[in-house]
């Protein structure tokens, strides 16, 4: 596995949490959207409201107050025992006891140094203000602020954790324990560091999942997995074809209920993880240029030198695996 990708770096494991005094944050008028049930700013409204002279130093003070003054709002609205506490990267929000929440937020310090030498120049930490992690004290609150990023007739899909590319990006998970909130902050601070890109789906999550087994090893341990590999080599072959294979393409597998998420998940750690180690210098120009609109196809004639389906047919064999958006626009519309 390629170093500068996948490769594992050792931490300084002692550093400890610089919680912020909250009473020094920037005076800011915050605006809420009135369509949310718990506090969300309306950050649209937080923009206009800046100068148009605002340099770099006052951007990130603005940003970071507001997301500071949003977690305390946040913090009235849910159940008791919320509370927000912060180190120079990081405001956290959780139910947590003090001694927990530092530990919380020392892993996030690791896993995010650890990231950004893993992923090198393909990272990049877009925006203004500090990461915001909000652990929630149990699903149902989980479940009831995620909700309000669903369109109407959505669902919300299953999910230990996931980061919010909206408005602020921010994490949430309703993991308390710190093994479980590790892994979910190593895989959603891999996307937060890749959200700048055009990347498709597939490989969005290719990256996370193979960055989350590299830096835990303990999660890609065969003893802990479900299936043997034979298994899954079934399942796969059992489930994809011309059609389910679009899903996984356009990126919907990844956003749907049911066996489909699980294998596309363990199909885009396959193929990523092929496409490193076949070719390291062409895998980092095929990644910082994928583009989600054709699933990185004309990116991968162009750097990689051949088509994505040669990819998934080293792992399920011959097929018609091409990607055809022309199929996900009909899907959409249907």
């Amino acid at each position: 596995m390629l170093a500068w990708l996948f490769g594992k770096k050792t931490p300084e494991a002692h550093e400890a949490p610089d919680t912020r005094d909250a009473h020094a944050r920037m005076p800011v008028q915050m605006h809420w959207r009135a369509d949310m049930a718990l506090p969300v700013p309306d950050w649209q409204a937080m923009d206009a409201a800046l100068p148009e002279d605002a340099d770099e130093t006052l951007l990130h003070g603005y940003y970071d107050a507001a997301a500071a003054h949003w977690l305390d709002v946040l913090a009235t609205a849910l159940p008791a025992g919320y509370r927000q506490t912060g180190t120079t990267d990081f405001l956290l929000l959780s139910a947590q006891s003090a001694r927990a929440s530092a530990l919380v937020l020392r892993s996030c310090t690791q896993a995010l140094r650890a990231i950004r030498s893993s992923l090198g120049p393909l990272a990049c930490e877009t925006g203004y203000g500090r990461h915001v992690v909000v652990v929630f004290a149990s699903q149902d609150d989980y479940y009831a602020y995620l909700s309000q990023y669903q369109g109407e007739g959505e669902t919300v899909p299953m999910s230990s954790g996931v980061f919010i590319n909206a408005g602020y990006g921010h994490f949430a998970s309703w993991h308390d324990g710190l093994d479980e909130l590790e892994a979910v902050v190593v895989h959603e601070l891999t996307h937060a560091l890749l959200a700048h890109l055009p990347m498709p789906d597939w490989l969005h999550e290719g990256f996370a999942v193979n960055v989350e087994r590299t830096l835990l090893p303990r999660l890609a341990d065969p003893r802990l997995a479900l299936y043997r590999p034979d298994e899954m080599a079934a399942r796969h072959a059992d489930w994809w074809n011309a059609t389910t294979i679009q899903a996984f393409w356009s990126g919907a597998a990844f956003h749907t209920a049911g066996e489909g998420v699980e294998l596309a998940y363990d199909l885009a750690r396959a193929i990523t993880a092929l496409a490193a180690r076949e070719d390291d210098a062409a895998f980092r120009a095929f990644a910082a240029i994928a583009d989600s609109d054709d699933a990185g196809s004309a990116a991968a004639v162009d750097t990689l030198g051949y088509p994505l389906e040669h990819l998934v047919e080293a792992v399920l064999g011959e097929g018609d695996w091409a990607p055809k958006p022309d199929a996900w626009a009909v899907a959409r519309a249907a």
